[in-house]
């Protein structure tokens, strides 16, 4: 059908015109400062116009607020067409990622990036909807797709997600959804990766934020059957869910969540089997928070009531002893050159018994949401030829706090390795283009921050992840001395003018700012190994589900050292820019 030429057009297509302030494309500011941005985008926020473009990036300003602009008719607007003929929005970004792959059968991935709590989950969400919405197909398979993608929304929130100081839905892990398209632009399957689970949230959080939502729904809304056969109550009943202060968070309805989180379950596949087992290990890691340690007559730790660690040992279907053995012992085996040596049970102070309890909590919620995630990709295998790919990434945001420490050196580095992204596809293509047209400009000076990458991850000379390695490596057997190494070591990075050590601590200077990282804790944090103990109470449990979670081999005697938390972050990231670098990008920043 023909199109005549398009009318001015706002949010609704005429419906409630509303004048728009400042400037929608901040490369048409008649003097492009710092000042003059914050300007426009304060003058458009003002004005409830939270989307302005910078060239092709969108930038998104969180309104903390519904603004009517997500209707279903305001998304059909902006259907088939052109991002300025319309005000910006990130359904332009979504409708023209996908146009674009269409037109020119190119894989197409959209990298939201934005510090916590700046919208970048809810982004993520509305480019998905759309692409549900706009996509082609009416067969049954496609649209069991459809709504698979679209579920894995509210289940992926419920066990990644949690309520910060920042932000009452923040995402504590990354993800990449990739959407995968038949030659005819119908979507035939997807599939998730996950980065960077924040496990240690499972454990404690800080004073008025919470634990993952899935546990305040569980202990609010879980049925009479799992309160009767787990031993479930309402969230400050346990440590995990009440200790930092917050069960209730304004505008979350816990227990409506819950009913979409089984609701997502369902129609993702999760049979009612499953179904079962996850709310086990759930309650199991509750259960798990409320083990309590005493001082026995010789200084070591014992529990105090023996009743939580029978029930415990009822919900992983296996003997108290073994549950009471992992909670105030650890094995520890010698070895004399290749040679295994002797086998001792090392008894375990209060500290050293509640990082066993804590540990052992973590282990169960890592594998658990693996799981999930697993289970949900297999639900969303191709059903027919996948040609094309549209990927959405929504991962942490850079982070600078008063203390940060390996988590966030983590997250810091996955950032510096997609701004090395925008920069390679963006300021250095555009202007290596203009040299090759021979086009007069002024060039723009522009940080490459290839050389923090490589102080972060380089082998030779060794970056800090491997300076880390090595600390583990050599003093494995204790914790304080791997750090002490660490600090010897890291010296090695002094030849960086982005890199200083100081005082138990060293500072990173990265593209968004400086950040000193303590270094006290961060070698044990790098070895992120299962204990063998914990190892061993999962494998002898009756309960095939944690058989599945847990399926390493106890005896296991490989020479070659396990990967490191650092290394697998490392390597992760790499894939993710290999697969970022094979598509075309589009970009929102979140404020």
């Amino acid at each position: 059908m023909a199109r005549g030429r398009p009318r001015k057009a706002d949010w609704s297509e005429g419906t409630t015109r509303k004048k728009q302030a400042g400037v929608s494309d901040m490369t048409m500011l008649s003097k492009i400062t710092n000042e003059a941005i914050n300007e426009n985008l304060k003058m458009r926020f003002e004005n409830a116009d939270i989307y302005t473009y910078i060239g092709n990036v969108l930038i998104s300003v969180n309104p903390f607020k519904d603004l009517g602009i997500y209707t279903p008719q305001v998304l059909k607007s902006y259907e088939n067409k052109n991002r300025m003929e319309l005000p910006p929005h990130v359904y332009a970004i979504a409708e023209g990622a996908f146009r674009n792959m269409i037109a020119y059968s190119e894989n197409q991935c959209v990298i939201i990036s934005g510090e916590s709590g700046a919208g970048k989950t809810e982004a993520a969400k509305k480019i998905m909807e759309y692409i549900a919405a706009v996509s082609g197909g009416n067969s049954s398979s496609i649209k069991e797709i459809k709504e698979m993608v679209l579920a894995t929304n509210p289940l992926l929130e419920s066990f990644g997600c949690a309520k910060t100081l920042r932000n009452n839905n923040s995402s504590r892990h990354g993800k990449y959804l990739e959407i995968q398209f038949n030659a005819g632009g119908e979507p035939v399957g997807a599939m998730i990766t996950n980065y960077l689970l924040e496990k240690n949230r499972v454990v404690g959080q800080i004073a008025n934020e919470r634990n993952f939502h899935i546990f305040y729904q569980f202990a609010k809304a879980a049925s009479q059957t799992y309160r009767d056969n787990f031993g479930i109550s309402g969230p400050e009943s346990y440590l995990y869910t009440s200790r930092a202060g917050c069960l209730d968070v304004p505008n979350i309805n816990d227990a409506q969540d819950y009913a979409d989180t089984l609701k997502a379950m369902n129609v993702i596949g999760i049979s009612a089997e499953e179904q079962d087992q996850i709310h086990r290990m759930l309650a199991t890691i509750l259960w798990l928070g409320n083990v309590e340690f005493i001082e026995d007559n010789d200084g070591n730790s014992q529990v105090k009531e023996a009743d939580i660690v029978n029930f415990i040992a009822y919900l992983l279907e296996t003997t108290p002893e073994l549950v009471n053995k992992v909670l105030v012992s650890r094995t520890i085996e010698t070895s004399r050159g290749n040679r295994r040596g002797s086998v001792y049970d090392v008894p375990l102070n209060i500290a050293q018994g509640h990082s066993a309890r804590d540990g052992l909590a973590k282990a169960i919620y890592d594998r658990l949401f693996d799981w999930i995630v697993m289970r949900v990709n297999q639900a969303m295998q191709a059903r027919g030829e996948a040609r094309y790919i549209i990927g959405v990434l929504d991962i942490y945001g850079f982070e600078i706090f008063d203390q940060n420490s390996f988590e966030q050196l983590c997250i810091n580095y996955v950032n510096e390795k997609l701004q090395q992204i925008f920069i390679e596809l963006t300021l250095k293509a555009e202007q290596e283009e203009y040299v090759r047209e021979k086009i007069e400009w002024t060039p723009i000076d522009y940080f490459n921050n290839k050389v923090v990458c490589d102080l972060i991850e380089a082998k030779r000379p060794p970056g800090v992840f491997a300076a880390m390695n090595d600390a583990c490596a050599t003093a494995h057997a204790d914790p304080k001395a791997a750090d002490q190494s660490l600090s010897q070591r890291l010296t090695a990075c002094g030849h960086s003018k982005h890199f200083e050590l100081f005082d138990g601590n060293f500072t990173v200077k990265h593209y968004a700012g400086n950040v000193t990282y303590a270094i006290p804790g961060m070698t044990d944090k790098n070895k992120d190994q299962l204990l063998r103990d914990h190892l061993e109470l999962c494998k002898s449990s009756g309960n095939s589900f944690l058989q599945i979670l847990f399926p390493e081999d106890v005896a296991q005697d490989s020479k070659r050292r396990p990967p490191t938390a650092s290394d697998r972050i490392k390597q992760s990231a790499n894939e993710l820019v290999t697969k970022l670098m094979q598509s075309q990008p589009s970009y929102i920043r979140t404020i």
